[in-house]
């Protein structure tokens, strides 16, 4: 029995006629006149030989008998056009946007299963690389501390595809904006959700370097278009679900937006990368505790006991943090900074002041204060926005 004849193999029925117009008119192809009200007709962008260009057919209604078999027709033409397989376009039909996969060869996952421990952490860890690939398209910085709000409400617009049988593939849609009808076919700028994957790829490239180079440096290097501490602990993670076997990650990135000559949409992480994920993890978290931040916030509270002069004063201001939420931060002051910080409570007025955050135990410090200013903001009237 041949599989590939099972008319139920593919979701035909939930593409729609706005959908293909859409995916045909967004990559050039022309509708032109037809003499049958029942089908619209397109030609490609470009002769497929000298003067001689493919034409195809599409429902003008869903009411057709055989619409399903119309739309199984014109994708099957579409995708010997473009050189891409039919589930690639047929995905890209459906749902506008990227997909990424992880595909997992092991002696369990032949049969295109995994088990169900194994299954749930791999996409909890390709959650955590898109949510932390995300953060760093945010905000950049070499490790955060949490995930950001913006980026888990992007991964939570994702999609699970379905996996596949002769290996796990974990396949997901990342839904991109469609681009207005103006700009079209001028330069497009990538969407939130593409640079996200394309950090992800650029990423596992500075991977296979550290490799062939036996040194976490092109990873640390080159944080600011690839990895960042978390990313590296997750691809940790993911290499561990891999039971010693090499992991292919592989994009069907939408042509519509164009794809950088430098990326790659292949790649494989290999069980060798583990160490140079640790130590490049370990390097920018360490890295990170020593930049200095500039925090603003107010005062919420002032501790110095009587006779402490010259003593240094402790503070605690609350400032907000990248998800939008009070962190409350302990600060030791010098005299002067201090009695600053007094003035601003008093006053009810916001500060601005530099040094290192980071987490000591359960509370969060700012050391090597410098360069605290009262700023001219009445934290009344922005507690009450």
């Amino acid at each position: 029995m041949n599989l590939n004849s099972l008319p139920n193999k593919y979701p035909l029925e939930q593409v729609r006629i706005q959908n293909l117009k859409n995916y045909l008119k967004d990559r050039g192809w022309e509708e032109e006149p037809f003499g049958r009200v029942t089908a619209l007709k397109f030609k490609s962008p470009r002769p497929i030989r000298e003067n001689k260009y493919l034409e195809i057919l599409i429902p003008s209604k869903r009411e057709l008998i055989d619409y399903t078999r119309i739309i199984e027709i014109a994708i099957e033409a579409i995708s010997a056009f473009e050189g891409r397989s039919f589930e690639d376009v047929l995905s890209q039909v459906l749902i506008l946007g990227d997909l990424l996969k992880v595909q997992i060869s092991t002696p369990e996952t032949k049969i295109g299963s995994i088990p169900i421990n194994q299954g749930i952490l791999l996409y909890e860890c390709v959650n955590d690389l898109l949510v932390y690939s995300a953060c760093a398209e945010i905000s950049l910085q070499k490790a955060f501390p949490r995930k950001l709000k913006n980026a888990t409400d992007f991964v939570e617009t994702c999609l699970i595809g379905q996996s596949q049988y002769g290996s796990f593939i974990a396949n997901i849609h990342c839904r991109l904006e469609r681009p207005k009808q103006e700009v079209l076919f001028g330069d497009l700028t990538a969407p939130f959700g593409r640079k996200t994957l394309l950090r992800i790829l650029r990423g596992l490239k500075n991977v296979e370097e550290s490799i062939q180079e036996e040194s976490p440096d092109p990873i640390v290097n080159n944080y600011r278009e690839g990895l960042n501490a978390n990313m590296c602990g997750t691809l940790v993670d993911i290499v561990r679900i891999g039971l010693g076997n090499d992991l292919k990650f592989s994009t069907n990135l939408e042509p519509i937006f164009p794809i950088p000559e430098d990326i790659r949409i292949d790649t494989s992480l290999r069980p060798s990368s583990e160490g140079y994920l640790r130590e490049a993890e370990d390097i920018l978290k360490g890295e990170i505790s020593k930049e200095k931040r500039e925090l603003s916030g107010y005062v919420f509270q002032l501790r110095r006991k009587p006779g402490e002069e010259g003593e240094k004063g402790i503070i605690k201001m609350f400032t907000v943090n990248e998800e939008g939420k009070l962190l409350p931060v302990k600060i030791k002051l010098d005299d002067e900074p201090y009695r600053l910080a007094i003035d601003a409570h008093k006053n009810e007025k916001m500060i601005r002041i530099t040094g290192i955050l980071e987490k000591v135990g359960s509370t969060w410090q700012l050391t090597e204060p410098e360069c605290l200013e009262i700023t001219d903001e009445d934290y009344e009237s922005e507690l009450r926005t």
